[in-house]
């Protein structure tokens, strides 16, 4: 599909959605920013592995197709595929191989997810003679929620990024926005609605927008469940200067609750595929933040979320597309909301 035409369904996915589900009767469309890259802009993919090969599952089903190269993937990460192939070779039960490359180090993280133990020497043989010097280090740990699953990394624990003037630190298990061709507009987008006293941010990650958003007001918190992605936050902070915003590790469910009664004059959303927590939205209207910022990635769920905050006395300002995966059906968008006087 003709890439501007990708951009033109998905601006109308979007806006019928808000019309049939949020009942948005003429929704506040800001227009779109397109990928800067149409391909090759992903810096973080994971491939499958099964009965020798390497690639992604084919749609509806758990075969595993070879792949030779991804046409979503940077080139970097392409060019490591037949070093990861050979390593997938010599470890057996291996399920999955996750890369994150980071373009200012043009260096590596490779995760290898498996149910049983990695033997050391492997990893340090498979890192000397399969795998290019930009992918260094060697480590391994286990996650607490799935003791059967089991991960290994070969490469350092964390990555650098960088995004305009921002310099993000990302270890192994923090999310980080995967187009970089998109990283600065995503936070110019984030920022037109953004001057506040005091901020609240949910589902913050690293920092990505909170970083950016400290420069607009006096005082910003932001919450994550992750602890790899607090420290990374507190971590990035320090390495940029900002000293008026705090991070804490909480559900946001827990973190509404604990600003009830506060005058919040923003509110910046982040939540994953699924949407908030029906009790997320009650707290949100009940706890009543002048404007609130909601960044989605399924419209549905958007526009189910939107319903209730509407319903509680929001009204939607704007809407702007983000096309953060093209040749994909997922849509990005950032919603900007107030509250009635």
């Amino acid at each position: 599909i003709d890439y501007n035409a990708q951009v033109e369904s998905k601006e109308s996915i979007l806006r019928e959605t808000l019309r049939r589900v949020a009942r948005v009767e003429d929704p506040p469309l800001l227009g779109s920013v397109p990928s800067r890259q149409e391909l090759f802009y992903r810096v973080r993919v994971q491939f499958k592995v099964k009965g020798g090969k390497l690639g992604f599952f084919r749609w509806n089903a758990r075969e595993v197709v070879d792949i030779k190269e991804c046409p979503v993937a940077h080139p970097r990460i392409n060019e490591l595929l037949p070093a990861l192939k050979e390593c997938a070779a010599h470890i057996r039960e291996l399920q999955e191989i996750q890369v994150t490359y980071s373009p200012l180090e043009d260096s590596f993280l490779v995760k290898f997810i498996t149910p049983t133990e990695i033997d050391k020497d492997l990893l340090n043989n498979l890192k000397e003679d399969c795998l290019p010097k930009d992918v260094v280090g060697v480590g391994d740990y286990s996650r607490l929620r799935t003791l059967t699953n089991r991960r290994y990394w070969i490469g350092k624990e964390y990555l650098f990024m960088k995004a305009g003037r921002w310099t993000y630190r990302v270890s192994a298990d923090s999310f980080f926005q995967v187009n970089h061709t998109l990283w600065e507009d995503f936070i110019e987008s984030v920022m037109d609605g953004a001057a506040y006293r005091k901020a609240v941010e949910l589902h913050r990650g690293v920092g990505f927008f909170t970083l950016p958003l400290s420069e607009r007001g006096n005082f910003i918190e932001g919450s994550d469940m992750s602890p790899s992605a607090i420290d990374d936050a507190i971590y990035n902070a320090k390495l940029n200067g900002r000293e008026n915003v705090v991070f804490v590790k909480s559900d946001s469910r827990r973190h509404l609750k604990n600003r009830g009664g506060e005058v919040i004059d923003l509110l910046l959303l982040d939540p994953p595929r699924g949407g908030l927590q029906r009790e997320e939205l009650e707290l949100i209207v009940k706890n009543r933040p002048e404007r609130v910022i909601y960044i989605s990635c399924n419209p549905t769920t958007l526009a189910r979320d939107l319903r209730v905050l509407l319903k509680g006395g929001y009204t939607l300002e704007g809407t702007k597309l983000l096309d953060m995966f093209p040749q994909t059906y997922h849509v990005e968008s950032i919603n900007f909301l107030r509250l009635q006087e």
